[in-house]
Order: structure tokens, then C-alpha cells, then sequence
């Protein structure tokens, strides 16, 4: 086994340990490393996880064993990507997550985590020393990095960093610079070097990761579908009545019972939400956009005179104007499994481990907090644009006067 190998597993490992104390508390002190500590350094740990959670403020608090051999870059990564599964798990605006080295005592990674990605807060380095230019040790370095956050959180002032000294009467502990194998000609140098490209390592990082993600709070305004597929001509063009199909047969016919099911849906959506062209819920224009593909697929098959009839429309199930190679996919949601259709772009993003863009719509009407409109309990949701019901039957069952034959039976 390769040391990355080994290395890897190891990570895993210890997330799963980790992510199993968090499901039931926020406060994870790793086995390997308990036995270490003191009751006096325990107890602190655990008074200021308590103190932070009587702010109100959700948090995540991991002490853990040192892993850094594949370098800080790569831990940095690990913890961000770790504390930003933890916020979405959490559905809160904002969490803190810490993880804390029990070991080496001061090296401590702290994030607030919002919608856009974890943050490093100013005054949480990852390598600090306190004023006394000592190391801090970890009954005081975890509830100080809990102050800066919850600070941060805030918008408050970050406490003073903690004024530690070692010295002893007459005599001076070198344990942490033993420990941080920092025992050389230029100490200070190496400490403040490390922490400068660490830090810098993971700042750029965190910086394209809540580039990359800012779509997560905010409402979906683009891509612009009302003049660019010309969707109030469509609307009123759907409206004409549906062509008898030229080739008369069963198939035929129930696709042009399916045309008429369509045109009503459109007319249903389009009376319950007038503004649909402007409104803020960007999800109206989708539900447009597909009605109106689906109605122009209708007509164009009762047209044909040959008895083949082109493969239905499909849309993506996390955004529906992507249309590129739509293919069945499991997906992993609310920690459940559901079999959607996904573009081949989205397939890809999640494929290397990214979130693909999603359809973001106001979380109730008039509200500016933006989720994916898949966490909300409207017909957009329940149909998936298509992955769980077609769009125009739940249309129907949800927003027409008058329920369709379909909805009735459903």
C-alpha cells in the first residue's frame, strides 16, 4: 500500500468517526488521542462547545489526531470541503466548524461556513502563537478559536489572542517547539513561514471555491428565457388549437389527448401566475420554457406523415433549460437516492466532485433567501420538471379548476 493510499484511508476514517459523533452532538474527541489529554484540558473543551452553543449559533468541534504528512495544502482541503458537507447538513445561514490538534496543540483550522463556502476568519491563523511567543495549547487554543468565530458570526470584535506563557520558576518548556520539530536555527522564521503559504494555499482555494459557489444564495436571474426563446409568442401560439393528427391511430391520438393536456397546463400556470414573465421565481419561466418546448414537440409529431414519432423532451432535473445529452442519474439529496435526468454538464460537475449549478427560487413568495427549488412543495418540486411526473399532469393536478382526467385518477 502507497502512502497515499494509506494516507487517504486514513482520512476517511477518521471523517466517518467524525461525522458519526457529529450526528448526535456537536463535540468529537478522537479515541486515539482522548487518553492524552487531562480532565482539566477536557473539561475546557467541552465548557467552551457548551458556551458556544448557548449563543445560539450552530457548531461542529472536532479534536483530533495530527495527519498533515501529505502537507497543509491538502489538510486545508479536507477540512473546508468536511466543515462546507457539515453547514449544508445543518440548513442553517451560517455554521462554525473547528477542527483542533490535540497533539501539537496550536495548529487549529476554524471556518464560518455560509452558503457561498467556508471562511477562514481574520485572527484564526492556522499556525498561532500568543503573545508570550509560545504555542498555545489546546485548552486554550479551542475556545479561543470558538470566540473568533462566534465574533465573526457576529460581526463583532475577535477576542485578544490568549497570553500563555510556559516559563516555569526559573526554567523554560520547549515542548512545542520539540513538537513542532521547530527546533532550529530560526525558529520564528520557519513557523511564520509555514503559516504564510499555508495560508495563502488555502485562501486562494476558499476564494474560488465561494466564486464557484455563489450562486447558492442568490435568486436565479439568469440565463434570461423570456426574449431569448421569444416565450410570450410561444404562450400565445400555444393557445391555438391543437392540429388533428395527420395520421390517425391510437398512438396518435392519445399524443394529441397529451397536446391538449399540455395547452391547458400552460394556460392553468400562465392564469395562476400573471407575472410569470418578471416574477422574481425564476422557476415559473422554467415551468414556461418546458410547456412550450413539449407543445412545439406535440405539433411537430401530429405533422408527421411517417409513422415515427421523435423521443420525448427531457430536462435537467437541477436545472431545466440544460438540455445537453440527458441521461437517468442517481442522485443523492436530503440523504436520500432518487433516480433523475441530468444533463451531461451536471453528470460531469458531480462526476469531480463538484455541486452543479441549481434552479435557486425564493424559499416562499416574496422572501429573498434563495434555495433550490427542489426544497420547496410546489408542483415544481413534486414533478422534478419531468424526473418524477410529467410537468403538464402536475400543472394540472395542482393549479387547474378544474382537475384533469389525469389528476383525477392519480
Amino acid at each position: 500500500m502507497t502512502e497515499t493510499t494509506s494516507y487517504a484511508r486514513a482520512q476517511e476514517q477518521l471523517r466517518d468517526r467524525i461525522r458519526g459523533t457529529w450526528a448526535r452532538q456537536p463535540l468529537f474527541i478522537d479515541e486515539i488521542i482522548r487518553p492524552g489529554l487531562t480532565e482539566n484540558q477536557v473539561k475546557a473543551i467541552r465548557h467552551a462547545s457548551q458556551q458556544t452553543e448557548d449563543t445560539g449559533l450552530t457548531h461542529f468541534l472536532a479534536i483530533i489526531p495530527k495527519l498533515q504528512i501529505m502537507g497543509h495544502g491538502d489538510w486545508a482541503k479536507f477540512t473546508s470541503d468536511f466543515a462546507f458537507d457539515m453547514h449544508e447538513k445543518s440548513g442553517e445561514k451560517q455554521t462554525l466548524v473547528l477542527f483542533t490538534e490535540g497533539d501539537t496543540a496550536a495548529r487549529s483550522y476554524a471556518y464560518l461556513v455560509t452558503d457561498n463556502g467556508p471562511v477562514v476568519p481574520t485572527g484564526a491563523p492556522e499556525l498561532m502563537r500568543s503573545k508570550s511567543d509560545d504555542f498555545i495549547p489546546v485548552e486554550l487554543a479551542v475556545p479561543y478559536y470558538l470566540q473568533v468565530l462566534v465574533a465573526t458570526a457576529n460581526g463583532t470584535e475577535p477576542p485578544p489572542a490568549p497570553d500563555f506563557d510556559t516559563r516555569d520558576v526559573g526554567t523554560r518548556s520547549e515542548d512545542y517547539i520539540e513538537r513542532f520539530g521547530l527546533d532550529s536555527s530560526d525558529p520564528d522564521a520557519l513557523v511564520f513561514g509555514a503559516t504564510t503559504v499555508a495560508a495563502l494555499g488555502a485562501s486562494l482555494w476558499l476564494l474560488g471555491r465561494r466564486n464557484r459557489y455563489s450562486w447558492r444564495t442568490e435568486l436565479t436571474t439568469k440565463p434570461e428565457l423570456v426574449k431569448s426563446h421569444n416565450l410570450k409568442k410561444a404562450v400565445t401560439e400555444a393557445a391555438a388549437p391543437i392540429p388533428e393528427p395527420v395520421r390517425p391511430d391510437d398512438e396518435t391520438w392519445a399524443l394529441y389527448d397529451r397536446g391538449r393536456r399540455i395547452q391547458e397546463a400552460l394556460t392553468a400556470l400562465t392564469a395562476a401566475h400573471p407575472d410569470w414573465a418578471e416574477s422574481a421565481d425564476f422557476a415559473h419561466r422554467n415551468g414556461v420554457f418546458v410547456l412550450v418546448t413539449l407543445d412545439r414537440w406535440v405539433r411537430r409529431q401530429l405533422r408527421r406523415r411517417s409513422g415515427t414519432v421523435d423521443e420525448e423532451p427531457r430536462f435537467c432535473f437541477l436545472f431545466p433549460h440544460h438540455r445537453r445529452d440527458i441521461e437517468d442519474h442517481v442522485l443523492k439529496q436530503s440523504g436520500r437516492s432518487l433516480t433523475v435526468a441530468l444533463c451531461a454538464d451536471c453528470r460531469e460537475e458531480l462526476e469531480t466532485g463538484h455541486d452543479p449549478q441549481r434552479l435557486m427560487v425564493p424559499k416562499r413568495p416574496g422572501s429573498r433567501r434563495a434555495i433550490p427549488y427542489f426544497q420547496r412543495s410546489d408542483v415544481y418540486a413534486l414533478s422534478g420538471f419531468g424526473s418524477f411526473q410529467a410537468l403538464d399532469e402536475a400543472v394540472l393536478d395542482e393549479m387547474s379548476p378544474q382537475r384533469s382526467a389525469v389528476g383525477r385518477s392519480r
